[in-house]
């Protein structure tokens, strides 16, 4: 689908597009952005954070946490596909059944070269302007977490967490995420 970058596109625009299309889309301050397939390394570090937040979040019954293949409506202009998420029970009216409208807790994109550019800057504004309390950036090459906490409806850094360290968080109290777990994972051949 190819669109008028003069056009600002809407949420009903966004789903207009024909089932057809097989294509996956973003829609990012009313602009179309196509996704592209994910790499194995990031799918299994998907996975590890996935294991270790959505045990965690189950047990404790402090909310729900799921991937990102599911539609976030944060705006009329913004409809994302993070990584991950976690819903708090506080929060948790912004469940449907087609997605999430508004803004999760916390946000977690693992970089890419294809998207890291977009997941450090607008996307960044985007999370930090509609209210997401926490936004992780995985960092597969340097194998880090950042994470920024949302202060007076801004984004602070609270760290950068690298090999042998743990992130944790408030909104989360008693987990622990093992950095260099999150970075356990098959290498596979080219």
């Amino acid at each position: 689908m190819v669109t008028d970058p003069r056009v600002r596109l809407t949420v009903q625009d966004y789903l207009d597009i024909p089932e057809e299309d097989e294509n996956r889309y973003e829609l990012i301050d009313g602009e179309l952005v196509v996704l592209s397939s994910h790499s194995w390394i990031h799918q299994d570090i998907l996975g590890n954070l996935m294991l270790m937040l959505h045990d965690f979040v189950r047990s404790e019954k402090i909310g729900e946490s799921v991937p990102g293949l599911l539609d976030v409506f944060l705006s009329e202009h913004d409809v994302f596909h993070p990584d991950l998420l976690f819903i708090s029970n506080e929060r948790r009216r912004i469940i449907r059944s087609n997605g999430l409208h508004g803004a999760p807790d916390i946000v977690i994109e693992i970089l890419s070269p294809e998207t890291e550019r977009r997941d450090l800057t607008v996307k960044r504004e985007r999370y930090e302007m509609f209210d997401v309390r926490e936004y992780w950036q995985v960092n597969t090459t340097a194998e880090t977490i950042t994470v920024l906490r949302s202060k007076d409806g801004k984004f602070e850094q609270v760290g950068v967490f690298g090999e042998g360290e743990a992130v944790e968080t408030p909104l989360l109290p008693g987990l622990r995420v093992d950095v260099s777990a999150v970075f356990d994972y098959y290498v596979p051949s080219e």
